[in-house]
């Protein structure tokens, strides 16, 4: 069985890609106040070590298949 476990970070090649998924890697919004409902965005800031700070938006969605793990 898997577990999940706080990464500090994850490396991203310069000019390439990283794909955050159900599965796989993820964010965990941690400490909320408020439960999230589907349809409603959630700002957040990413913070990269070279380039500094992007502000994004994340809409909350139901995951595939109907998945369900507490939080």
């Amino acid at each position: 069985m898997a577990r999940m476990r706080e990464v500090k970070g994850y490396d991203v090649p310069a000019g390439g890609t990283f794909e955050l998924k159900p599965g796989g890697a993820h964010l965990m919004f941690v400490n909320i106040k408020a439960p999230m409902k589907e349809g409603m965005t959630v700002p957040a800031t990413l913070r990269f070590q070279h380039l500094g700070e992007f502000k994004v938006e994340f809409q909350v969605r139901p995951l595939a298949g109907g998945e369900r793990h507490g939080h």
